[in-house]
């Protein structure tokens, strides 16, 4: 990209003026970088996961992702990890997945965003308030409060 266009594409992201497609996209293409830097060893590329290792992420989360509770649940999970049993779509995984909490909250929330699109959803499924309030729970929930969560929002 020339000087010009770096600097055109500069003056419209500083006025906001993205068309909303795009504006969900950058998001949504900084959560597959994340995903493919952090996720992919043990979720697989695509979300598939990886049998005996890690649960498929894209398309069991769909139904998950349209509730506002399971929404807290994958936010929680991304934040504070996950570890011990669980079953899903009828295989059952021990084992633990690290925190990234380390991640900023616009990583999170692209984390998010990448998650929704490798469920065929749009859009962002919390925004920054919700990571906020999530952060600052006190006390963290605790692995197996997350597994109850799970238990409940999981088809």
């Amino acid at each position: 990209m020339g000087a010009a266009a770096t600097a055109a594409l500069a003056a419209v992201l500083a006025a906001g003026a993205l068309p909303v497609a795009a504006q969900s996209a950058a998001p949504t293409a900084r959560g597959a970088e994340i995903f493919a830097g952090n996720c992919f060893a043990c979720h697989g590329a695509q979300g598939q996961g990886v049998p005996g290792l890690a649960p498929a992420l894209a398309g069991p989360l769909s139904p998950v992702l349209a509730r506002p509770e399971g929404r807290g649940y994958v936010l929680r999970v991304l934040l504070h990890g996950l570890s011990g049993r669980i079953v899903s779509q009828g295989q059952t995984f021990v084992g633990a997945m690290p925190a990234q909490a380390a991640l900023t909250d616009a990583d999170l929330i692209a984390v998010g965003a990448h998650l929704a699109a490798l469920n065929g959803r749009e859009g962002m499924p919390f925004d920054a308030a919700e990571v906020a309030t999530a952060r600052a729970e006190s006390p963290v929930p605790s692995h197996k409060a997350l597994r109850d969560l799970r238990a409940r929002v999981m088809p």
